[in-house]
């Protein structure tokens, strides 16, 4: 039974990574490696080193709205600790098989010291439904200004509805309770019934966050000013590439993007990202080579900015291993005392 769950999984993850691939092969062979790599050259500097210095703020902002969250269930971590966890958990996010992956070191990590799962998982899950209930909302209040402009292409229309469902159901998932009895239903037929009772309890925990309005306010006002830097650090790289439509523009497309790249069925949402900045994009003039080049730098951006994460999950876990060395060799020292002693006596 274990040998076929894992096997089924490394076959989930192998189709993913295929989807990934066939995408982004696609995407360069129609557009062209070189042209790409001579256009990433032309990125003026300073506009990519300003996409770099806002997005990396954007993830300290982002650590202080899940430490809210945190304090507010009485956990007491530092800063410092909550913001090694947040970028431990960033790095994951770009190098596990969805971009969804880090998210679960930050519930182990909280685990470790909260000594209580339901608010590890309950923290980091309310932690992204704000920031997907805000992508959205900016989404939605972005598009009557696009959609005057006479933006009215089919697949706009499409995602923008999409988006509105999305968004109604996050208004259900997060401020009516009676809605658990549906929501638990519907999940039961997709998890055991002996983690019913446990999804039961994060979903109570995450609606009482969703009850408490001065949390929700600081949260919410906290996780647009995150989600406004993220989309500004598109614009930013788009500037670098020459793009200049409004950014009114980008309030509209990146959370589609978002969500789009936050799906489970490639790696950290690489090709999904690029191949619907491409269709967006193009609506409103922009080539299939810079929408693809602001996406993949976008990517890049985002990698370069959690490479601290990797640094700070490497020197953990080196720390962790020293401290197992010097156990083990106190343990031989002491057993060999022993050993000594007896032989003396």
């Amino acid at each position: 039974m274990i040998q076929k769950i894992f096997i089924k999984k490394i076959f989930i993850k192998m189709l993913k990574l295929v989807v990934s691939g066939c995408l982004i092969g696609y995407l360069l062979h129609k557009i062209g490696i070189q042209k790409i790599v001579e256009q990433l050259r032309l990125m003026e500097i300073y506009w990519l080193i300003g996409a770099l210095v806002l997005f990396t703020a954007s993830h300290f902002l982002g650590s202080i709205q899940w430490r809210l969250l945190l304090r507010s269930e009485g956990i007491r971590i530092s800063w410092a600790k909550t913001l090694s966890f947040y970028f431990v958990g960033l790095f994951f996010n770009n190098f596990l098989i969805s971009n969804l992956g880090g998210d679960i070191f930050r519930m182990m990590d909280v685990r470790r010291y909260s000594n209580n799962g339901t608010t590890a998982v309950s923290t980091v899950f309310f932690d992204r439904f704000a920031g997907l209930f805000v992508l959205s909302s900016m989404a939605i209040f972005a598009a009557p200004w696009v959609l005057l402009r006479g933006e009215t292409h089919s697949v706009l229309r499409l995602s923008l509805l999409a988006l509105i469902l999305g968004w109604v159901f996050l208004l259900f998932f997060l401020f009516n309770k009676g809605f658990v009895r549906l929501f638990v239903w519907l999940l039961g037929w997709a998890i055991p019934k002996t983690l019913t009772h446990k999804v039961r309890e994060v979903y109570g925990q995450i609606h009482n966050f969703g009850r408490n309005k001065n949390l929700l306010i600081r949260i919410l006002g906290l996780s647009f000013v995150v989600q406004s830097a993220r989309i500004f650090t598109h614009y930013l790289l788009g500037r670098s590439l020459g793009v200049t439509i409004s950014p009114i523009f980008f309030f509209l497309f990146i959370p589609i993007v978002a969500i789009m790249a936050s799906l489970p069925i490639s790696l950290g949402g690489l090709g999904l990202r690029e191949q619907t900045g491409i269709v967006l994009f193009g609506l409103v003039g922009i080539s299939a080579l810079q929408a693809f080049s602001i996406e993949f730098a976008a990517y890049l951006v985002a990698i370069a900015s959690s490479i601290p994460g990797g640094i700070v999950f490497i020197g953990r876990k080196k720390g962790e291993s020293d401290h197992a060395q010097s156990d083990l060799k106190y343990k031989m020292r002491n057993r060999k005392f022993l050993v000594e002693q007896e032989r003396s006596s």
